[in-house]
């Protein structure tokens, strides 16, 4: 094998195969059609901070469901036992689902699609009408105006 390669490149020192504009037109050709590592890169590092911010997010709103030992199955919204105030959660009353809209707008930059951002609009849509809706119902029916007061002072989103 290491005679094949000696003899190749033998050849190549002794005589030129391929013309220097042939060489040229191709490395051009190939710069054209390499992706932008300083765009590319900057894009990927955007989608990466913004799923480590919404990772932090959704630590922190479990880790505050935990401490306060409160129903976390979205499903069964008639076995809440608590609702949250404390933590991230003076900030936004929904900062689960908060961290599920970075997770899908990080994705939308890093599939660098606008088209891609209908799915954040679709899923914030869907989710509030069919899980955040429901679920301030039944936390309005069992807490009654503690909960309202909450409402009152905490967004839903931000």
């Amino acid at each position: 094998m290491l005679g094949l390669f000696y003899w190749i490149f033998e050849l190549m020192i002794q005589k030129p195969l391929v013309p220097p504009p042939i060489i040229f037109i191709g490395c051009a050709l190939i710069m054209a059609y390499l992706p932008n590592p300083y765009l590319l890169s900057t894009i990927v590092l955007i989608a990466y901070l913004m799923v480590l911010v919404s990772s932090v997010i959704a630590f922190f709103s479990l880790w505050e469901f935990y401490k306060s030992k409160a129903n976390i199955n979205p499903i069964h919204l008639e076995k809440s036992n608590a609702f949250v105030t404390n933590g991230i959660y003076r900030f936004s009353r929904n900062p689960m689902y908060l961290s599920l809209v970075g997770l899908l707008v990080a994705w939308a930059v890093y599939l660098q699609s606008a088209v891609s951002f209908l799915g954040v609009f679709l899923f914030i849509y869907l989710i509030t009408q069919w899980q955040i809706k429901p679920e301030e119902y039944w936390l309005e029916k069992k807490f009654g105006e503690s909960y309202l007061a909450y409402k009152k002072k905490v967004r839903r989103w931000i």
